[in-house]
């Protein structure tokens, strides 16, 4: 069984808008930088609470007679429109099997609760960010054609939960967690655009929509994160699966 500093985390649609570029070497690589990604306000990102936390930050006893679940929304990093930033440490230069690795780490996260949320400490706001030195996990890149492949990457992030009263403003206490975000275990495709730059999430094809749509297929529907590249989609860039 996991400690309860783990959360039993089911991570939908990790779609990612990536902005390096590929170099021409002699050895095909990927350049270390950022994945910025973007948190809809849909309902689909929330928290579940174990049993009795909240209760522990007022010392009031704990009760299963409100809802334990806060739903949250992305908060932008000022002047930008995405909310988390994963960043690649190292440049992932291709074996002659066609595999890369790099180290990688979530290096900016905000969210904020929809609504405020009546617990037994009263209507409580919640924002969530990054807390201490964050896990560094792996991002293995297979490129199966010249234009693109198939990415794995499993992240780990550890964050503080942190409650305010709801009328008042003030600060009520902190609850910790840290977080597993599993990549599905068919990975997420990659290509190249008209610049070589690299871009997670989308096909050879200009199609991310259909991406969604695979990874949400795998992934239980009581998910409680949901990334979506909106930027791809505003730029005309993600094409929609055409009937077969």
């Amino acid at each position: 069984m996991m400690s309860k500093a783990f959360v039993h985390v089911l991570f939908a649609g990790i779609l990612l808008v990536t902005l390096a570029a590929l170099p021409a070497s002699a050895q095909p690589h990927i350049p270390k930088g950022d994945d910025y990604w973007v948190t809809p306000a849909n309902g689909y990102t929330f928290f579940e609470f174990p049993a009795g936390e909240v209760e522990s930050l007022c010392g009031t006893r704990p009760s299963s007679g409100w809802n334990h679940r806060v739903k949250l929304r992305g908060v932008p990093a000022p002047g930008s429109d995405y909310d988390t930033v994963v960043t690649r440490l190292d440049d992932a230069y291709f074996d002659p099997a066609g595999w890369a690795t790099t180290r990688i780490q979530v290096s900016q996260l905000a969210f904020a609760s929809m609504s405020p949320q009546s617990t037994p400490c009263g209507e409580l706001n919640w924002t969530v960010g990054l807390f201490g030195v964050q896990p560094i996990t792996y991002m293995k890149i297979q490129r199966r054609t010249a234009m693109g492949g198939i990415f794995y990457a499993d992240i780990s992030v550890r964050v503080e939960l942190q409650a305010t009263n709801a009328r008042t403003g003030a600060y009520v206490g902190s609850l910790f967690y840290t977080r597993q975000l599993p990549d599905p275990a068919n990975g997420t495709p990659w290509s190249l655009g008209t610049k070589d730059e690299f871009r997670a999430g989308m096909t050879e094809s200009n199609n991310c929509v259909d991406v969604l749509r695979e990874k949400l297929a795998v992934t239980d529907p009581e998910s409680d994160h949901y990334y979506f590249i909106s930027d791809m989609i505003a730029a005309g860039q993600c094409e929609k699966r055409t009937a077969s």
